[in-house]
Order: C-alpha cells, then structure tokens, then sequence
C-alpha cells in the first residue's frame, strides 16, 4: 500500500495550475533601437546558435537583430520574475505540467 502523503503529493503534481494573470512580453517602441540608443556590437554564434536565431526570426518574420532583441527582453523579464520567487511553468499539450529550470 502506498503512503498517504506520496499519493497526495502524487495527486496535487496533476492538477492543473490557477491562472491568475498572462503576460505578453513584448518591446515597447521606446526599446526599439535608434540612431541615439543603439550599441553596436559583434557577436560570435556556435553554428547551431546561429541556426536558431535564424528559425526564431524566419518563424516570426522579423530580423535576426530583432529575434535577438526580443531574446535577451524575454530572458530579462524571466530573471526579474524569478529574483522575486515566481517559477516559469510549462504545461505541454498532454496538460503535464513541469517547472522550466534556467542554468
């Protein structure tokens, strides 16, 4: 016979979770680069690197500058929100449920 509390655990992890708000991360025109904010950098990319970038801005229809812009926004917001306690929970297709661990 299992334990009690491994079976409710067990049946806790299913349920799916309460949404209490979505968000859309997206850049504000103020973020869009221009002639007196823009840093103009050079970046080396592993080929595969390279190869996502490119799907990420061809499945988007935007630039690879862009793509990477929206990236680094979506991991800056992610980051600030879990400095403060929040998890990133994916729930896939099948309504599994499982934590996004950044290293």
């Amino acid at each position: 016979m299992e334990h009690p509390k491994l079976m409710e655990h067990a049946a806790a992890t299913v349920q799916p979770p309460t949404v209490s708000r979505i968000v859309s991360v997206n850049l504000a025109k103020k973020d869009c680069p221009t002639a007196t904010n823009t840093k103009r950098m050079s970046v080396s990319l592993s080929g595969d690197a390279a190869r996502m970038l490119a799907s990420l801005a061809e499945a988007q229809g935007i630039t690879q500058n862009e793509a990477l812009r929206k990236a680094i926004a979506t991991e800056a917001y992610l980051r600030g929100e879990m400095q403060q306690g929040a998890k990133v929970l994916l729930q896939k297709s099948d309504k599994e449920i499982r934590e996004v661990v950044f290293r």
